[in-house]
């Protein structure tokens, strides 16, 4: 029985990690470019700000360690992107 390589797992979570933040970016540019008329741009916005959030997340999981801290600061960090993208989408729906 042989022991796992530890690298090669975590380059095969990495690159997981990275093919997500591509995917999810082509998703944010193909709504953003494919709904940019007026009536559907505020759900153009609510999708590639949710694509964002799942970046963002992505990001802080799997590049900066984070699923490794304690509920409290990963409670921290979500509700602090929660609060930065909602604030984007007020001014979002402020300035339409």
């Amino acid at each position: 029985m042989t022991i796992p390589d530890a690298n090669a797992a975590t380059s095969r979570r990495l690159l997981r990690a990275w093919a997500l933040l591509v995917g999810l970016t082509v998703i944010s540019l193909t709504v953003s470019l494919g709904f940019g008329q007026a009536e559907t741009g505020l759900a153009a916005a609510a999708i590639s700000l949710t694509a964002s959030y799942f970046k963002a997340s992505a990001v802080l999981d799997h590049f900066l360690d984070l699923r490794r801290a304690g509920k409290g600061w990963r409670g921290f960090f979500s509700t602090m992107l929660v609060v930065l993208l909602g604030g984007l989408m007020a001014t979002y729906v402020a300035a339409g």
